[in-house]
């Protein structure tokens, strides 16, 4: 997808390619990169460091980012809100990616105050798997993960079309 300097919506995959089912957010990235999305509509292939994130957030309303989450039960899919100095993404003590996911989505809200954040992701096992591909039953999820995100597109640009008919 090329990139748009108008975008609004920031979709960014969180995870390492060579970790198994870590993986699981650049692999619907890689899903969502063949789907017709709108042209405010911009995707990040974050890789192992969320931290990346911070510098694609100029002119940002929306960031929803795409990782695989422990401390819910194998393939259960979630979808959390976060709010400013409030959290209902849960934090866990292990981290694959460096500085913590949670870390990276506070620090976003006081660099761009007013941004709105989703995380949508999908539980896997704790243990990562180097060398190993995506797990077959995650990645049966991916449309249903691409679904949710595009359902959340079209949920923001509605509301944005509303908020400029008023």
């Amino acid at each position: 997808m090329a990139l748009s300097t108008d975008a609004e919506i920031l979709i960014a995959g969180v995870g390492h390619p060579l970790m198994g089912d870590d993986a699981l957010g650049l692999e619907v990235i890689r899903g969502l990169e063949a789907e017709s999305l709108p042209e405010q509509v911009r995707l990040l292939y974050a890789g192992a460091s969320p931290l990346d994130i911070l510098g694609e957030l100029a002119g940002i309303q929306k960031l929803i980012v795409i990782d695989a989450v422990t401390g819910v039960a194998p393939g259960e899919i979630i979808k959390k809100r976060c709010a400013l100095n409030h959290s209902d993404i849960p934090i866990n003590e292990v981290e694959t990616h460096g500085i913590s996911l949670v870390q990276t989505l506070r620090l976003a809200q006081e660099l761009h105050p007013g941004i709105v954040i989703v995380l949508i992701g999908a539980g896997i096992e704790p243990a990562a798997a180097p060398g190993k591909p995506l797990h077959h039953a995650l990645r049966r999820l991916i449309p249903e993960l691409i679904g949710i995100i595009k359902d959340e597109i079209a949920a923001s640009l509605l509301y944005q079309l509303t908020e400029e008919l008023i």
